[in-house]
């Protein structure tokens, strides 16, 4: 079968698809290889080959997928943020209705205490649970506004076994800190 003539017009177009791409069927960006489009438009293969080896065609295809990875990162980083902060304020509102929950039956409890001082009032244990609630909300809160207290980002050079002894410390102590916290009891 013969080739037809490149001409600028078609010469254009090929480097049009080959350094942007063409869109599916499915909407995605495809970006041909020059041997496929020799074969789409019927053109010589070493004269497409010279044309874009000397406008460097290569070089303005890879800047070209740079900009698009660029942009969809940028896009997705934008959603990423606007999705974390739907979840913080969807947990402010959550440690919110925590305390408040807390609070009214604390309350009620305090209520109960003064109208019946010896029989009245909340459990030792319900004061206890009602209090970890209410921590628990104080951290869920903390974190949704970025100040939590406990999270401390760690970066290392582990192939540094000073590095990585000091790390190790540090855990040791975290992880006593919160095994002393679970040898007391609230009275």
């Amino acid at each position: 079968m013969a080739t037809r003539k490149l001409t600028d017009a078609i010469k254009m177009a090929i480097k049009d698809e080959f350094i942007h791409g063409v869109l599916d069927e499915q909407g995605q960006r495809q970006f041909p290889t020059i041997d496929g489009l020799v074969r789409k438009h019927n053109v010589a293969r070493a004269t497409l080959f010279r044309h874009a080896n000397k406008e460097n065609w290569q070089s303005q295809k890879n800047q070209v997928q740079t900009e698009i990875e660029q942009k969809l990162s940028e896009e997705r980083l934008t959603r990423m943020i606007e999705d974390g902060k739907r979840l913080d304020d969807t947990a402010l509102v959550i440690a919110q209705g925590m305390l408040q929950k807390v609070g009214r039956r604390l309350q009620r409890g305090f209520a109960d205490e003064q109208e019946n001082p010896v029989t009245g009032g909340l459990p030792t244990d319900e004061v206890r649970d009602l209090s970890q609630v209410a921590l628990n909300a104080q951290k869920i809160g903390k974190l949704a506004l970025g100040q939590a207290q406990e999270i401390q980002k760690v970066s290392a050079d582990v192939s540094n076994p000073e590095a990585f002894r000091e790390v190790m410390e540090q855990l040791d102590e975290l992880a006593a800190v919160r095994s002393s916290r679970h040898k007391h009891t609230v009275q």
